[in-house]
């Protein structure tokens, strides 16, 4: 039968005795000088021996306690070791929640999220899709990607600029000839509705653009409508028609060949940025992030094909 130990009288003598000093050991215990001391003294009763020769205020081991403390110390931290391995096991992978809107999300972020997983393991990426701006300030991301400057406090950053490029499915191109301005002229044409495509806003309609490069044409406004970039694209890859794409958006579909670019790429005033928290919960993630996505425009898929001129 095993004789009850006083476990806790155990542990004050032994980090007493490794310290050589009830204060320092009772800074490791959370308790005061006065509770180790009283344990050792309830340790000595146990045992019937002394300990500790006490001299001039300074603590000293006996001979018989100096040749236990290592063997006690052992012991105690095969206790320690019994018991973690007991807990569940900790979670120590990292989290990130990045925002961006769903044709940001769906045709740029997500066909090179493979390279960051492949970097960084030990980051879950979460990926939230909004449509409007103030979707942002109620949103707990850790970090955004858009094209507009928001509202409230937080940090901008610049990230990478965009132009507007005239695109169509390889088939549907060479139906209508090898020069892009007669294909400009015969093409169907598929138009976004949205509240940036006007007269005066970044991104430029058909009529606007054709204008602008002195394409004319008596059937403008003729073709399929999408309220959003994305079906228009997708329309696009299936030869419904030539679209305005954005670059940043139709860049997987030109490096793959599915699309090709039929005209000048025209320039538009609406760079994207990251926008952060001030002071964000986790900043060495956020960073991380922020390199990475800093590499990714730095080193942009391949070139797709263009009709020459």
């Amino acid at each position: 039968m095993r004789r009850r130990v006083p476990l806790n009288a155990v542990r004050a003598f032994e980090a007493a005795a490794r310290y050589k000093s009830l204060v320092r050991a009772a800074d490791e215990l959370c308790v005061t000088p006065t509770a180790v001391s009283h344990q050792i003294r309830l340790l000595e009763d146990f045992l019937q021996t002394k300990l500790f020769l006490r001299k001039n205020s300074r603590l000293e081991l006996t001979a018989d306690s100096r040749a236990c403390l290592g063997k006690l110390t052992n012991a105690l931290d095969l206790i320690d070791e019994a018991l973690m391995s007991l807990k569940e096991p900790e979670d120590v992978r990292q989290r990130l929640m990045v925002g961006a809107s769903a044709s940001v999300a769906s045709h740029w972020l997500l066909p090179r999220m493979s390279k960051f997983v492949g970097e960084a393991p030990d980051i879950d990426v979460t990926i939230t899709t909004f449509i409007r701006r103030q979707e942002i300030e109620n949103e707990g991301a850790d970090l955004w990607i858009c094209n507009w400057q928001t509202a409230i406090d937080r940090r901008i950053e610049p990230l990478m600029e965009e132009e507007i490029v005239p695109v169509c499915a390889p088939e549907l191109a060479a139906r209508y000839g090898n020069n892009p301005s007669d294909i400009l002229r015969a093409v169907p044409l598929i138009h976004i509705d949205r509240r940036e495509v006007d007269q005066n806003g970044p991104y430029p309609d058909w009529g606007r653009y054709l204008r602008e490069f002195g394409i004319s044409r008596n059937d403008i406004v003729k073709g399929p409508r999408f309220n959003q970039a994305s079906p228009s694209i997708e329309a696009a890859k299936i030869g419904l028609g030539a679209i305005l794409g954005r670059s940043l958006l139709i860049e997987e579909a030109l490096a793959s060949g599915t699309l090709v670019q039929i005209g000048e790429a025209y320039p538009i005033r609406s760079p994207y940025f990251i926008v952060s928290p001030w002071a964000p919960t986790a900043p060495g993630i956020v960073n991380r992030f922020k390199d990475w996505l800093y590499d990714q425009v730095a080193q942009p898929m391949a070139t797709g094909a263009v009709v020459p001129a």
